[in-house]
């Protein structure tokens, strides 16, 4: 147990100096040195691409502040914390929709299956950005020009191996389309994530780094220098869970989380949640997003039956405060397991 405890410490030390040596190589804009990108001035806004990938998946998720990464045991695993998809016994799916800003949405499903120490999950995003009439200096209304659409899809495949009875990893592929009009970009990226209980309770740590990749190169012919790129919205996130009322499984507890997000191109954020299960069917959830100009409270829940036999259904929703700019967003999804 120490043993694995210093493994751990070691791979958690290397991942913040790391992430941090990451961030610096990519190109600063001119007249930024190195060791100032973070300041309140600039925080590397604009230097990363394929933004949807920022916005996180799961009502579920999304109803806890998006403190999720630790607190991870179920399908929606797959779009947070690959690792964590050891905690599924045998085979589950889930199935949701997001009301986005400015009439966008977002689509998801997942499914994932156990084998032994190892589970297996694919999960597919869709980004619709809706549709907007294309204007030109001699049609400024739009009035004889096209409608143009705009979106994301993201295939992902996860693969997680349950080291030990304390730790698990996990490591993902993504395939990721970005559409705008007749262009479009191809790229992929790489998640890796572990889960490791630390014998203090229930408490257990989490680490992930996500959306690694090599940088896009963007071809517009007329729009751009030759050889411009952008770099994948990496994100390294250290988080904790656990239970400081009651244990998982029993009718009634409660699970607390919170972490820790260094981004690549934007300051560093933080996220803390709960989570109340009341008979092992009603669950009542809240969380708050730190240093985010929108969307900090969040509140939600979800029901959940047990249809016998290791089966269950599951619906959950997730409300977001967007203030007086935007509507808020409506996030639904369907969870279940046999």
């Amino acid at each position: 147990m120490k043993r694995l405890t210093a493994i751990y410490t070691m791979l958690l030390a290397v991942g913040l100096m790391g992430s941090e040596a990451w961030t610096q190589q990519y190109q600063l804009p001119s007249g930024v040195r190195a060791g100032q990108h973070r300041t309140k001035e600039f925080h590397g806004t604009g230097r990363a691409s394929f933004h949807a990938l920022k916005v996180g998946q799961s009502a579920r998720a999304a109803a806890m502040g998006d403190a999720f990464t630790a607190a991870a045991d179920d399908i929606n695993a797959m779009f947070w914390n690959t690792a964590a998809l050891t905690h599924i016994e045998q085979f589950e799916y889930t199935l949701g929709y997001t009301r986005w800003m400015v009439d966008s949405k977002f689509f998801n499903g997942a499914v994932a299956w156990r084998y032994g120490q190892q589970t297996f999950g694919l999960s597919v995003v869709q980004f619709d950005a809706g549709t907007s009439r294309e204007t030109t200096p001699l049609d400024p209304q739009g009035r004889f020009t096209r409608d143009i659409s705009a979106g994301d899809i993201f295939i992902n495949f996860g693969y997680a191996y349950k080291m030990t009875d304390k730790l698990s990893l996990g490591v993902s592929v993504k395939w990721i389309q970005e559409t705008l009009d007749q262009d479009k970009i191809n790229s992929a990226s790489f998640d890796f994530s572990s889960v490791f209980y630390t014998g203090f309770g229930s408490s257990r740590l989490a680490m992930t780094l996500r959306n690694f990749g090599k940088d896009q190169e963007l071809v517009i012919p007329g729009s751009l220098p030759q050889g411009t790129s952008i770099a994948q919205p990496l994100l390294y996130t250290i988080a904790l869970a656990m239970e400081p009322y009651g244990r998982k499984g029993d009718p009634t507890y409660l699970t607390v989380a919170a972490e820790l997000i260094h981004h690549i191109d934007d300051r560093e954020r933080w996220h803390v949640g709960g989570e109340l299960w009341v008979a092992n069917t009603l669950a009542l959830r809240a969380g708050y997003r730190g240093r985010y100009d929108l969307g900090t409270w969040t509140l939600g829940g979800g029901v959940q039956k047990d249809l016998g036999v290791g089966r269950k259904i599951g619906v959950d929703f997730a409300y977001i405060s967007f203030g007086e700019l935007f509507d808020p967003p409506l996030r639904v999804s369907i969870t279940g397991s046999f």
